[in-house]
């Protein structure tokens, strides 16, 4: 299925009257409205500025539905943004010219969880403080580095800083992934009901059908 601008905002239209007290989770947030679209020019110069080609569904909504607003969840995030403002705000974004470096679900590397101190009952409050502080910064340069989502773009939040990723470089590129990394659950691909991986377009047009779509499981 192709997006088109009039069905979405026609739709947005639909179910903003069917939830006249914004009753749907994030609706409040985003109110059924999309921002106005950045244009062919803006959304090329970005691609040329992160030296990628967006996946064209994404690209197409972008430039000519809406840049941002209704959508799953919190809503859809602004290109270039995410919930807390732009990507330069936080360091959250990896290289997006950096093919996404996973095929399948991914947790950590290695022996990453056998790291994680077991503190025994006697230890004292200074030391378990050491101790995670040591811990906090191991996750921190493995667990939360940009690195471990290059390649991709962040447009939702699912909340409690859970999020979703639209991959746009390598071989995940199109499909949305899950972010769960709070949850120490990871990051792992999102997929509908027969178990096919879900594009940009997949995941927006699920959200017109049935905007109170469930949270994803890891």
């Amino acid at each position: 299925m192709e997006l088109n601008r009039d069905y979405v905002h026609s739709r947005l239209r639909q179910l903003a009257k069917l939830d006249r007290k914004r009753d749907v989770f994030g609706s409040a947030e985003h109110n059924y409205r999309l921002n106005p679209p950045l244009g062919v020019d803006a959304v090329e110069s970005f691609e040329s500025e992160h030296r990628i080609t967006l996946p064209e569904d994404y690209k197409r909504f972008i430039a000519e539905i809406g840049n941002g607003g209704a959508g799953p969840y919190y809503g859809l995030h602004q290109m270039g943004h995410d919930e807390s403002g732009p990507w330069e705000s936080c360091n959250l974004v990896g290289d997006l010219s950096i093919p996404f470096p996973h095929l399948t679900a991914w947790n950590g590397d290695g022996s990453l969880w056998e790291s994680e101190p077991d503190i025994p009952g006697h230890i004292s409050e200074e030391d378990e403080d050491r101790l995670m502080e040591q811990w906090d910064q191991i996750l921190e340069e493995e667990y939360w580095s940009p690195k471990v989502v290059s390649g991709a773009v962040p447009i939702s939040e699912i909340g409690c800083n859970l999020r979703q990723w639209l991959v746009v470089s390598g071989g995940q590129s199109g499909f949305v992934w899950n972010d769960y990394r709070a949850d120490q659950a990871g990051l792992f691909p999102l997929i509908d009901s027969t178990g096919k991986q879900m594009s940009f377009t997949d995941w927006y047009s699920a959200w017109l059908d049935t905007p109170t779509m469930k949270m994803p499981k890891p």
